[in-house]
């Protein structure tokens, strides 16, 4: 038994010396690092807009979430397919061990993330109220809740109620896959 975990340890430290990006870790890491960043600042940039409707700027809202949207999905996985927990980073293990699982939430940030930019009105002045949170939609079963997989139940969400979602499925995957101090 002892020999398994020792060959399977190996092979990680093999994997992690020697990413096919061609990138070193520290590289791959300060790259993740720097997306993530870009994505909080995106989320930012939309949260103060929904805050005060009157800051709203169209092609600033939709530029945000397109921002998210490039930076997760399939490029968010491929952030994580080499290079997972390393000193420097705040991923643990979870990621390499649950790769489907920590696919799915980066694909549903992308959808979500979609869903934000298409919403994007093109109307001057604030922010239009069909953007905003409708009577009966609420944001509701906290970060681990089930997320709607039916297409048409995100396109029947409202911008705001999208975004919410959105940021759930950050704070999901980093409950699960960002280490604790």
């Amino acid at each position: 038994m002892r020999s398994g975990v020792f060959i399977s340890a190996f092979a990680a430290v093999i994997l992690f010396a020697f990413p096919s990006t061609g990138q070193s870790i520290n590289e791959v890491v300060a790259q993740r690092q720097q997306d993530m960043k870009a994505m909080a600042a995106a989320a930012k940039t939309i949260s103060t807009m929904f805050k005060s409707p009157d800051t709203y700027s169209p092609t600033a809202f939709r530029d945000a979430a397109e921002a998210i949207k490039r930076y997760s999905g399939t490029r968010l996985v491929a952030d994580f397919a080499t290079v997972t927990a390393v000193k420097g980073s705040e991923a643990n293990e979870l990621i390499a061990a649950e790769r489907e699982r920590f696919a799915q939430l980066s694909n549903d940030l992308e959808r979500y993330a979609e869903g934000v930019a298409d919403a994007a009105s093109d109307s001057p002045g604030s922010m239009p109220d069909e953007m905003r949170m409708r009577v009966g939609e609420q944001v509701s079963g906290g970060p681990l809740a089930k997320r709607p997989r039916n297409e048409s139940n995100r396109a029947a969400m409202s911008a705001e109620h999208t975004f919410h979602m959105m940021l759930e499925t950050c704070t999901s995957c980093h409950a699960r896959y960002r280490l604790r101090d």
